[in-house]
């Protein structure tokens, strides 16, 4: 269920090279931007909200023109229920599940 936590946590630490050491050239603000976007811990990340008002994108930036989507109660816990049962299906069984989940996004009329 964790495996990626799992496998991230068995690497070797790296201590962190600043963005402006490896990008000495590029805008400060852009390195700032860039900095908060790829912060790995999602309670320390940028919010979306904040990234279009960061002033790297101050061109871009139209509050009007960005609507905010309300937060849902969380995703359905049926969402993360595929990690639990992955190894008790077979491979024609996911591919079936897979194809069913593709097309329920983009439905394609066979005639």
């Amino acid at each position: 269920m964790y495996r990626s936590r799992d496998y991230i946590r068995t690497l070797p630490f790296r201590k962190r090279r600043p963005f402006a050491q490896i990008f000495p050239n590029a805008n400060p603000s852009a390195v700032d931007l860039l900095t908060k976007t790829l912060t790995f811990d999602p309670k320390k990340h940028i919010t979306i909200e904040k990234a279009l008002a960061h002033p790297y994108l101050e061109a871009y930036h139209d509050p009007d023109d960005e609507p905010v989507a309300p937060l849902p109660d969380g995703p359905d816990p049926e969402f993360f229920e595929f990690d639990l049962h992955k190894d008790d299906i077979s491979r024609e069984q996911l591919q079936e599940l897979l194809y069913e989940e593709i097309m329920s996004f983009c439905p394609v009329s066979i005639t």
